[in-house]
């Protein structure tokens, strides 16, 4: 596997590493790339409604609209593509394949179970405690070790109830000895 020679700890065991093998768009995606296109339609189409001194900005309004939109789909695309996931006895990490550079990384025993949640095309995401929800969202807000533990995601496992068994029972063998 391409995982980075940096990611284990001294003495940590590891029990699984993969990357994502399919980057879907999420729900929020759609929304952006929805958005950006309604958001030049409307830039570049105003100054055709007869408003002529117009016609010269428009476009750079378009064009910063459009990277505004379109921008964070873009990075978050690139980045899943780079992404390697590490499972180990200790910890679950998330780095960076190219430049070896650890992007989150959580201990087993301050995450919460893992949840699947499965796509459509066979490839499902694991992720920690509740996956979703304005309840959710207000409790992490509270508490922003728990937000962070609740927006760490290993998305596009075709294995994903795998991966989610084995951090379960990781964690369930860190419960067990402390």
């Amino acid at each position: 596997m391409d995982l980075p020679t940096n990611v284990l700890l001294p003495g940590e065991r590891l029990l699984w590493s993969g990357r994502p093998r399919h980057a879907a768009l999420d729900g929020h995606d759609w929304y952006r790339l929805v958005f950006g296109l309604v958001w030049v339609s409307l830039v570049l189409g105003f100054p055709l409604l007869g408003r002529g001194s117009l016609l010269l900005v428009s476009p750079i309004f378009a064009a910063f609209g459009l990277a505004i939109a379109w921008g964070p789909v873009v990075l978050r695309q690139r980045t899943l593509r780079r992404a390697v996931y590490a499972v180990t006895d200790r910890r679950v990490v998330v780095a960076d394949r190219v430049s070896g550079r650890i992007r989150a990384s959580a201990y087993l025993g301050a995450l919460p179970p893992p949840v699947v949640r499965a796509g459509r095309n066979g490839v499902g995401a694991v992720a920690f405690g509740s996956t979703g929800g304005l309840l959710g969202s207000l409790t992490g807000a509270a508490n922003p070790g728990a937000f962070a533990a609740r927006s760490m995601r290993l998305v596009g496992l075709p294995d994903a109830g795998y991966v989610r068994d084995l951090i379960a029972q990781a964690q369930a063998r860190l419960w067990a000895a402390g």
